[in-house]
């Protein structure tokens, strides 16, 4: 699924400057397109409130799994594992989101 983030380049640049691996920065981007198609535009969650209620959306807890509560977010997560499956599943989308939001903070 081909969904463009805004400033993908830069992004891209930035992750490259952290000292993470190339898998480890496409893995990110990838990410980020498969959000900002699932659940709007990231550019615009981050101007709205920063992105904290995305970041919200994109909170998965393992007492959730334990009670097997339905994430609150849109994003189909495959897996074998069940609820354990959208936990990391979640982190990971989470996880990339927070580092876009990171390089979208250095260029305010």
């Amino acid at each position: 699924m081909w969904n463009p983030i805004y400033d993908e380049e830069a992004f891209r640049s930035y992750m490259k400057k952290q000292a993470v691996s190339k898998e480890h920065v496409q893995n990110s981007i990838s990410r980020c397109r498969k959000v900002n198609y699932w659940e709007g535009n990231l550019y615009q969650h981050y101007t709205n409130d920063r992105g904290s209620s995305l970041l919200d959306r994109l909170t998965y807890t393992k007492d959730d799994v334990e009670r097997c509560i339905e994430s609150k977010h849109n994003l189909p997560i495959d897996g074998n594992n069940g609820y354990m499956s959208i936990y990391y599943g979640t982190a990971s989308l989470r996880n990339a989101v927070q580092h876009y939001f990171e390089f979208l903070r250095q260029l305010d």
